[in-house]
């Protein structure tokens, strides 16, 4: 295989979207309620700003239907068309861990001078993430296939058999 290349699931984007208005409905009846507490209506308000801003980004994303991951020969790449992309060649690569958090499977990519790859993220808040990601988890880079048109297990697969092919 020289090249493998996946898309959003447009499906689970669509019902990402959903959630999110979900969330915005529920935050603005917790700001209107007349027997909700300060701190009811705070989280309302936190709710309305993190969701709403998630929906135009959704949308974008289930208009554009760009590739989220390609992996290739080479590297693998994260968000190949966007502004926030991440080439990770092979030979950086490690390996990769599946590790689960309240249920959600998510793939660590286990990469060599991890602290090398968060010094070089110009975005202060990204390099902070990225931080979080290696003291909690070993490795700034982490995967899910949530939203993606394969299943975990295949992007395992997948991830694991393009390593193989350049060790």
């Amino acid at each position: 295989m020289e090249k493998l290349e996946i898309e959003r699931s447009r499906f689970k984007t669509f019902f990402l979207i959903l959630g999110a208005i979900v969330f915005v409905i529920a935050g603005i009846f917790m700001i209107k309620s007349s027997d909700t507490d300060l701190f009811e209506k705070i989280m309302g308000g936190i709710g309305i700003l993190f969701f709403g801003a998630a929906i135009p980004i959704g949308i974008k994303k289930l208009i554009t239907n760009e590739n989220a991951l390609v992996l290739s020969k080479r590297c693998l790449i994260i968000e190949p068309n966007s502004n926030k992309k991440h080439v990770l060649p092979w030979d950086k690569i490690i390996g990769f861990e599946e590790i689960r958090i309240k249920g959600a499977k998510i793939i660590n990519i286990k990469v060599s001078n991890p602290h090398e790859w968060v010094n070089r993220e110009p975005n202060p808040i990204k390099r902070k993430m990225m931080q979080f990601n290696l003291n909690n988890y070993g490795t700034p880079f982490n995967i899910t296939s949530t939203g993606l048109n394969v299943s975990h297990k295949k992007l395992l697969e997948n991830l694991n058999s393009f390593l193989e092919k350049q060790s």
